[in-house]
């Protein structure tokens, strides 16, 4: 099962990562029934991700988290794991929050959402870099760390953007 996790981890780091790219330039393809759809997906990845390796993992050793977490990766390592567990829970956070933007943006609260978010796509990036299988390839990890230079304009794009539709709406009320 070890084999799967990795790339369930990818596949929602990447499609976010398309919903980023595809919002700070304006296509159509960040469109509500692909960002809903997509959406979806990626909750469903995010989620599998982490639950197929702690199955895994307690098949293997019996160990629960956050044993189950250093024995894999190791004591050094550990830091990598916090970080991807706080953008899981950033992640989950916006699936709640996002029913409530139009309240938070006129309170002024939104763009701080979407800085998190933000910061949790660098988390995960990094978390990737870090511990990710993948990465024993040097064109994957060069491929990934591409991904990751393309990515950092398009998050400040969006957390500019969120920031500004929050300062207009606050001085229009």
């Amino acid at each position: 099962m070890y084999q799967f996790f990795p790339i369930l981890g990818v596949l929602a780091w990447t499609t976010m990562w398309v919903h980023y790219v595809a919002s700070s330039i304006g296509k159509p393809a960040n469109s509500k029934r692909f960002a809903t759809w997509t959406g979806y997906i990626v909750l469903l990845f995010i989620l599998m991700h982490p639950g197929i390796f702690l199955v895994q993992r307690f098949l293997d050793t019996g160990l629960l988290p956050p044993e189950s977490y250093v024995s894999y990766v190791g004591s050094y390592r550990a830091w990598v794991v916090v970080i991807a567990i706080a953008a899981l829970v950033t992640f989950l956070l916006y699936d709640v929050l996002k029913h409530f933007r139009g309240k938070l943006i006129a309170r002024g609260i939104w763009p701080y959402v979407g800085l998190l978010q933000a910061c949790a796509m660098a988390a995960i990036f990094i978390h990737g870099l870090t511990l990710g299988a993948s990465m024993n390839s040097s064109y994957f990890m060069l491929w990934w760390i591409f991904l990751g230079v393309l990515l950092v304009p398009c998050l400040v794009v969006q957390v500019v953007r969120d920031f500004k539709v929050s300062d207009r709406t606050k001085t229009e009320v």
